[in-house]
C-alpha cells in the first residue's frame, strides 16, 4: 500500500508519496464556474495552475486557479479539520501524488505544536476513511471521477517532524552525526505562512530524541504578516485600493507593481516588514529559550518563511542557524519517514497476532 504525506500549510499544500512523486500548490480554494471565455480562446492547460474540480455537485477552483474565483478562501481557523476546504485540499493532494489511481493509502500529516494536543485525535478521525469523489474538469488529472480511501492516518507535530527529516536521511542514517551525542539539545525554527513553530529536542543514548515541551511552541507570526504589510502599503499609496494575493506574489518577486501606469516601489516596505516580523519571532523565542539557546548544539531553520527571513534572523543567533535542505518540504519529508516507520511497526504487530 502506498504511503502518502501531506503538509496542509496555511500558505502552501506540500505532498510526497512513497513512489517519489511530490507536488506543491497554494492552500487556496474558491467556488468554481464555467470559464467560457477560456475555452473560446483556447484549450485550458492541464497543469497545476488550472485545477478545476467538482465535488458533491459543487465546482471548485483549487490552488493557483482559486485566484480567479469570486469567493477565494484561505482557511485560518484553528480547528481547520472541520472545514470542507481542508478536505478538498487534502483529497486533491493525495490524488495528485498517487496519479489518480484510487484505492487505499496510508496517510501521514501534522498540526502546529500549540494545536496538536487538543486537535490531533479529532483531526485523525476526520481524515480517515473513504474520501469524496473528485471529478477533474481541468488540471493534471483529467480522466473523470476519482476516489481514494485513507485506510490509516497518522498526525504528527510540526517542527518535530522537520527535525526528524533534518537529522535522519532517507536511508535512516544520521545526517549530522556530530550532534547525535546523548544529552545534546537541538533546536528548530519552522517559519510558515500563518505561524512559526519552534521545538527543542534532547538526543537520547540510542540516537532517538525527545521533545522538550517547555522549550517548544508556536508563534502567531509568519509570511502572512508580510502579505498584510504589503497590502496595507498598497492601500495607503493608492487611496484605498485592494490587492489580491496574486499581485502580492509578484511584488515579492519584483519589489514593484504598476498602478494606473505608474510604478510603485515596495522595496523599503518589504525590507522593514521582514525585519519587524523577524524581530517579533526572535523576541518570542528569546523569551522562551532565554540564554539556553546559547548552549544548543545546533539550531535549524525550516519552512518557506525560513527562506524569506533567514538574513534577518541569522544575526540574532550569531549566524549559526543551519538551513534545512528543501526547507519548505522539511515537515512533509518528516511525516513520510515517520509514517513509514510507524506503519511498518503496526504491520509487524498485526502479522504476529495472526
Amino acid at each position: 500500500m502506498e504511503n502518502v504525506a501531506v503538509d496542509l500549510g496555511y500558505g502552501f499544500v506540500k505532498a510526497i508519496s512513497s513512489s517519489g512523486k511530490r507536488i506543491i500548490f497554494p492552500s487556496l480554494v474558491g467556488k468554481g464556474y464555467d470559464r467560457g471565455i477560456t475555452n473560446i480562446l483556447g484549450d485550458t492547460p492541464n497543469d497545476m495552475a488550472n485545477m478545476h474540480v467538482t465535488i458533491e455537485n459543487e465546482d471548485y477552483f483549487v490552488g493557483e486557479l482559486a485566484n480567479e474565483s469570486r469567493s477565494l478562501s484561505r482557511i485560518f481557523e484553528r480547528e481547520r479539520f472541520n472545514h470542507i476546504y481542508t478536505h478538498i485540499l487534502l483529497n486533491t493532494a493525495i490524488q495528485l501524488v498517487t496519479g489518480g489511481r484510487g484505492g487505499s493509502v496510508n496517510l501521514s500529516t501534522g498540526l502546529p505544536l500549540d494545536f496538536y494536543k487538543a486537535q490531533a485525535k479529532d483531526f485523525q478521525s476526520s481524515i480517515t476513511g473513504i474520501q469524496s469523489f473528485i471529478e477533474w474538469k481541468s488540471g493534471p488529472l483529467v480522466e473523470g471521477a476519482k476516489q481514494v480511501n485513507v485506510e490509516r492516518a497518522l498526525v504528527f507535530p510540526q517542527g518535530a517532524s522537520a527535525i526528524f527529516s533534518a537529522l535522519i536521511n532517507h536511508e535512516g542514517k544520521f545526517t549530522y552525526p556530530q550532534f547525535m551525542n546523548q544529552g545534546s539539545l537541538i533546536g528548530l525554527i519552522d517559519i510558515g505562512f500563518r505561524t512559526t513553530d519552534f521545538v527543542v529536542v534532547e538526543i537520547q543514548e540510542n540516537g532517538s530524541f525527545v521533545p522538550k515541551a517547555k522549550l517548544s511552541g508556536t508563534v502567531d507570526d509568519g509570511v502572512n504578516n508580510l502579505y498584510r504589510d504589503i497590502r496595507q502599503s498598497f492601500k495607503t499609496q493608492t487611496g484605498g485600493a485592494d490587492l489580491s494575493e496574486l499581485y502580492i506574489n509578484r511584488i515579492l518577486k519584483d519589489e514593484q507593481l504598476k498602478y494606473k501606469g505608474n510604478s510603485i516601489d515596495f522595496s523599503q516596505i518589504i525590507q522593514s516588514s521582514k525585519k519587524s516580523i523577524a524581530t517579533n519571532i526572535v523576541d518570542r523565542l528569546k523569551n522562551v529559550w532565554a540564554e539556553e539557546s546559547d548552549l544548543f548544539d545546533a539550531i535549524f531553520l525550516a519552512g518557506g518563511g525560513g527562506e524569506l527571513f533567514e538574513s534577518f534572523i541569522q544575526p540574532h543567533f550569531d549566524n549559526r542557524l543551519l538551513k534545512i535542505t528543501e526547507s519548505q518540504f522539511a515537515n512533509t519529508i518528516g511525516y513520510l519517514r515517520l509514517g513509514k516507520s510507524v506503519f511498518e511497526q503496526l504491520d509487524r504487530r498485526h502479522k504476529s497476532v495472526m
